[in-house]
């Protein structure tokens, strides 16, 4: 899913903070694991690996990163479940 949101509308944080919340601790944990298998290493970069892992975190502690990690975390998100969808298909 495409996710494009305005940072300076409250709106659309109210709406990155929602979609954001979609994940849960456990989720973000499974697509970090699935960045770690021998044939998925390439996938991410160390950074976008971090934010999985930053991602994890504040979702564990039910808090919210910086909206800019919020949208890097939701894109990295939709690149692995892209991934996911052409490895069975």
């Amino acid at each position: 899913m495409s996710r494009n949101y305005d940072l300076s509308d409250p709106t659309d944080l109210d709406v990155l903070k929602s979609d954001f919340e979609m994940y849960d601790a456990d989720e973000w944990q499974e697509m970090i694991d699935y960045t770690l298998q021998d044939g998925n290493k390439r996938l991410l970069s160390y950074d976008e690996r971090g934010i999985l892992m930053q991602a994890r975190k504040k979702a564990l502690y039910n808090s919210h990163p910086s909206a800019k990690q919020m949208v890097w975390a939701l894109k990295i998100a939709d690149k692995i479940e892209e991934h996911k969808k052409e490895a069975k298909g």
